[in-house]
């Protein structure tokens, strides 16, 4: 892989789009499938797309706003109002309308934080808005028909350093934090993913991640239309609840390149079966990328055996790491080959290398408490530097020097601390876990997904749901939650199931869990991105939210 640290030299973000638009107005840009597309799909070209984002920019121009609340649901509209932002020089804000009271006063808090100026939204979520717009005082665009009539002002000078959007991070904590990703980020890191999977103009994609996140925005949406590629995209809730739609779109579509998180790919071994992949040809697959969770070795050995009869190779599967600091990724591929496995060299788990950093120099492994780096071989902090390293956090100049403005003796580029423990070996990335879900129980270390995948993987009853391991605060004694499709009204039913989960993970980690307690499927406390908040479990313990029986209060 070529190291690289600057934008690429084409121009800006606008220039590219009228290029792709003039090349190829015909050609399709992204697909919308309508009920994850058993009802069709909504075609944009790159023709339409810069049309209607031409003319929004414009409009967005003669408002004199600096910040865009985007607040669509997965469509078009998404689309074109967050490249209408990128032409005008305005900065987007993208979110999920709220759908939850807990989800509308984040976005209370998120208003307060970067002061937009208007929220633009879709007819349709209009009406969940409108608490906001009275709370804030804020105006509310609706598709751009409500926009002032007139000549489009002059925008502002658009540079790598210009923002293009503020990425806020879960706020699992209650306080959510902008990332600041430049015009020049976004570019250096379609550079990084082109390099790490290897994609071209002519690869497919076919998507179902969230628009308003990282994956699904930068992975999805950006990346592709610099690239000027091809992708349909589904909603996550179409994929979620029948996860075959997944593998039909991309047998219909003929996609190079899908993928996901951990999660999504045990839904297609817990919920596919042989027979429902019969006429399905997934030969064409060429990337099939798995990353923003910890990759586990046997969902990929799980999803390979299953889709093997389809023509799917192992050898597509391309674990990759990154996060909303660096834009999107940190390390992937190189593509075509068999993930490679490693021992970690702290308890000789079993972990899946996450690709090469990209640049190959731009990772470093370091003692997060002396700030120097580990020896070869060793578990230490995962600190990340390169043109795609973000800004920094809106408005917290102290706190994006500590995280984004980390110093390595003799080297004189800034590092981004991730917070994220790992190793390299044979030149790829290796995740071990995070800082602070860190378990410790009779004085050693012991990572909480380590944990959690024995439970998933060893106890019948356990593999339809999530599960959390964490400490508690007064006592740190280890508890588990785990989801359970079915909780058995019975205590002795519960008390063997118990049981199984305390064999398991004696077993496998030669510890003992103190507490297991039970949960729905999808009850389980989440950061938007539908990760389980370790950390609110171990609330929810104090606060009463289980019962003596382990079961919710």
């Amino acid at each position: 892989m070529a190291a690289f640290s600057a934008p690429p030299a084409t121009g800006t973000i606008h220039a590219i789009l009228r290029r792709h638009a003039e090349d190829g107005p015909a050609r399709p840009a992204l697909s919308f499938l309508r009920d994850g597309g058993d009802d069709g799909a909504e075609i944009l070209t790159y023709g339409e797309l810069l049309r209607q984002a031409e003319d929004l920019a414009g409009r967005l121009r003669q408002l004199r706003g600096e910040r865009v609340m985007l607040l669509h649901p997965p469509g078009r509209e998404f689309v074109v109002a967050f490249c209408a932002c990128l032409i005008a020089g305005v900065t987007a804000v993208p979110l999920h309308p709220p759908t939850t009271r807990r989800l509308q006063e984040r976005l209370q808090r998120i208003v307060a934080d970067c002061s937009p100026s208007l929220l633009l939204t879709t007819a349709a979520a209009q009406p969940r808005l409108a608490a906001i717009s009275d709370a804030t005082g804020l105006p509310v665009l609706v598709d751009a028909s409500t926009a002032p009539d007139g000549e489009p002002l002059d925008g502002p000078p658009v540079d790598d350093r210009t923002p293009a959007f503020l990425q806020y991070t879960s706020g699992s904590t209650g306080d959510p934090k902008g990332v600041v990703v430049t015009h020049g980020n976004l570019l250096c890191d379609s550079m990084a993913i082109a390099a790490g999977f290897g994609t071209h103009r002519e690869d497919v994609g076919v998507s179902w991640l969230p628009l308003h996140h990282d994956m699904g925005l930068v992975g999805s949406v950006a990346d592709v239309l610099l690239r000027g590629m091809h992708w349909a995209h589904m909603t996550p809730e179409a994929m979620v609840r029948k996860p075959l739609r997944w593998l039909r779109a991309i047998s219909t579509y003929r996609a190079t390149i899908s993928g996901g998180p951990d999660f999504a790919w045990r839904l297609l071994a817990e919920r596919v079966a042989p027979s429902d992949l019969a006429g399905l040809d997934l030969s064409c697959w060429r990337v099939a990328y798995s990353g923003a969770e910890p990759v586990r070795p046997d969902t990929l050995r799980r999803v390979a055996a299953l889709l093997a009869p389809t023509g799917f190779r192992a050898e597509s599967f391309l674990p990759c790491y990154g996060l909303a600091e660096a834009t999107l990724m940190v390390s992937a591929g190189p593509a075509g080959r068999l993930p490679l496995l490693v021992p970690s060299p702290e308890d000789g788990i079993e972990r899946v290398a996450c690709g090469r950093p990209v640049p190959e120099d731009a990772v470093a492994i370091v003692d997060p408490d002396r700030g120097i780096r580990r020896p070869d071989g060793s578990v230490g902090e995962v600190w990340v530097s390169g043109g795609h390293v973000a800004a920094g956090y809106w408005g917290r100049p102290a706190l994006s020097e500590a995280v984004f403005g980390a110093r390595l003796a003799g080297d004189p580029r800034r590092w981004l601390r991730t917070g994220d423990l790992g190793f390299i070996a044979d030149r790829q990335l290796c995740i071990a876990g995070r800082i602070k879900d860190l378990l410790i129980v009779n004085g050693r270390k012991y990572h909480p997904e380590d944990i959690e995948t024995t439970v998933q993987t060893k106890v019948a009853a356990c593999t339809g749901g999530s599960c959390a391991a964490f400490q508690t605060d007064a006592d740190q004694r280890l508890g588990l939650a785990i989801e359970l499709t079915r909780i058995p009204d019975d205590e002795a039913a519960r008390a063997d199931i118990a049981a199984c989960v305390r064999q398991a993970v004696w077993a496998e980690h030669g510890i003992q869990p103190d507490l297991v307690l039970f949960e729905r499927v999808g009850r389980l406390p989440r950061t938007t991105s539908g990760k389980v908040r370790r950390s609110a479990c171990a609330d929810r313990l104090r606060d009463g939210g289980w019962s003596a029986a382990g079961v919710p209060a």
